[in-house]
């Protein structure tokens, strides 16, 4: 997770009424879930920047502030994290199994509170940026519970 610090945020600085407001809307935008989407993360701070007056890197610092104190996380993070997963979970030639790909999305699927077929096309993707393949499976050895699976 980023640092509100590395945004030059310290909380012994008083802040200026927009950076107030700013964190009333995170806290908004985030009351019934845990994870900040990528939309909103732009909605916010172009809304800081252009309607609050400020500055870009001091309000990434307040989003980012309020996100450790709230033990929020952004949508961007978790990708991240799920790429590193996939990869790490690969065998050496770079295949992944059908139990491994299910066991990602499900757990994809429970940091963001969205259908598991969803979360199956984004692993897809995934796999498919990283270049890694599917194992085969099944009682005749296929791929084709792989190419069920229609990304968006």
């Amino acid at each position: 997770m980023r640092q509100a610090s590395q945004y030059g945020i310290n909380q012994d600085e008083q802040s200026s009424p927009g950076e107030e407001r700013l964190r009333q809307l995170v806290r908004l935008r985030t009351q019934r879930g845990r994870v900040l989407t990528t939309d909103d993360e732009d909605k916010l701070l172009e809304e800081a920047v252009t309607r609050l007056d400020v500055s870009l890197n001091r309000a990434r610092g307040v989003l980012y502030a309020e996100m450790q104190n709230g033990n929020i996380e952004l949508e961007t993070d978790i990708d991240d994290r799920m790429q590193e997963l996939v990869k790490s979970v690969a065998d050496a030639k770079g295949r992944l199994s059908r139990r491994d790909f299910e066991r990602i999305a499900i757990f994809y699927a429970s940091r963001f509170k969205i259908p598991v077929e969803t979360c199956r096309q984004k692993v897809k993707k995934i796999m498919e940026d990283e270049g890694i393949s599917p194992q085969r499976a099944g009682f005749i050895p296929s791929r084709s519970w792989y190419r069920r699976i229609k990304v968006a």
